[in-house]
């Protein structure tokens, strides 16, 4: 018996051949919305754990700088804040709140399967199709200690075999503070 993931099961006798071909057929299934979380890929009606999402339509006409600054207020349960208000500071992401005093509380990024620190700083908004974030304590039976304080799971766009083509996209801010007060 020959299985894998994604196809037919196939049932072969061996009669004493040594040399065996198989050829395994795709196991084509309707799928819904379809939530890929750790090693399972689970129907969003069913999943139990608690998931924000946002895609990149949502984020496409965006004018931020920083990608985590245009996922501000987009993350159901999701705080992001800058660490002390100055132009160009750093963002922190905080999934399931600070637990800890000593420790990095930032969550495990994972982008296109791989793991990744700090992820949202050095993507572009553009190359973004997804991110889901997993918020529940579940999801360290998937990644272990490290998802904890929540996963965010990012999927890029990927490449594309087409003609070569060349777009600009830009936009400009200013930011200064406009009065300095004495403390």
């Amino acid at each position: 018996v020959i299985t894998n993931t994604g196809f037919i099961s196939s049932e072969v006798q061996i009669n004493g051949k040594t040399v065996l071909s198989v050829q395994l057929v795709n196991e084509i299934k309707d799928l819904d919305d379809v939530v890929v979380v750790g090693y399972a890929t689970v129907k969003r009606k069913d999943l139990t754990g608690s998931v924000s999402s946002v895609t990149a339509k949502q984020l496409k006409d965006v004018p931020m700088a920083a990608t985590a600054q245009a996922l501000q207020g987009r993350l159901a349960g999701v705080q992001i804040t800058s660490t002390d208000g100055a132009p160009g500071s750093e963002m922190l992401i905080r999934v399931r709140g600070g637990g800890s005093i000593t420790q990095d509380v930032a969550p495990l990024y994972i982008v296109d399967g791989v793991q990744v620190e700090d992820a949202l700083s050095t993507l572009s908004l553009q190359d973004i199709a997804s991110i889901d974030v997993l918020k529940d304590a579940t999801t360290t039976a998937i990644y272990g200690a490290r998802g904890a304080n929540g996963v965010v799971i990012i999927t890029t766009k990927g490449g594309k075999v087409e003609k070569s083509q060349v777009s600009y996209n830009g936009s400009m801010g200013f930011k200064k503070m406009p009065k300095y007060y004495e403390v």
